[in-house]
């Protein structure tokens, strides 16, 4: 369903527009003109980890790469309350990531290849995060000083990197299900 920021369909189709959807993505399209693209999911890791009080841990150079773009969000609810919207725009702030307390992940960048790189990293860190609790072992935690060094590096992974990978996971797409363009 395509809207506009109003939340009236730009495009005719059935399909009804998720209320909770459009009050979290139509504040983050409105407050920032660099976004265009905003991914949020519900994933099984995404929430365990923003049910943690502690949140994304940097214990893997996964979520090293995005530790200083993360920020968070507390949990309101189902998002339905168009109230919530300033506090969610005012937490994601200038980040390209917001962890959704108790809820899930969100993503924002400046194309839908870099928001897809930015989710993708996001998730698999939460994946790794939850892997590594698993096994009971004390967690080794990175300094912030290598948490600010290797966001730095990888800084190729928004830019060029992201169209590479973004390519990549379109051609995968194409291969199992040509259909997804449909």
């Amino acid at each position: 369903v395509k809207v506009d920021l109003a939340g009236n369909k730009i495009i005719d189709t059935p399909y009804m527009i998720n209320p909770a959807g459009y009050i979290i993505h139509s504040c983050i399209h409105a407050a920032r003109p660099d976004v265009n693209a905003v991914f949020h999911t519900h994933s099984v890791a995404g929430i365990a980890v923003a049910s943690q009080r502690q949140g994304l841990l940097p214990i893997s150079q996964t979520e090293l790469q995005l530790h200083t773009e993360i920020s968070y969000h507390d949990y309101e609810g189902i998002a339905l309350e168009a109230d919530e919207q300033p506090r969610l725009v005012k937490d994601l702030g200038l980040s390209k990531a917001l962890i959704l307390r108790n809820h899930g992940l969100l993503s924002a960048g400046l194309n839908v290849a870099e928001t897809y790189v930015i989710h993708f990293l996001l998730e698999k860190a939460c994946a790794i995060q939850i892997a590594a609790q698993s096994g009971g072992a004390e967690l080794l935690i990175a300094p912030d000083t290598m948490a600010g060094l290797v966001n730095k590096q990888a800084d190729v992974v928004f830019g060029i990197g992201a169209q590479l990978t973004w390519a990549a996971a379109l051609r995968k797409m194409e291969r199992l299900d040509p259909t997804f363009k449909d």
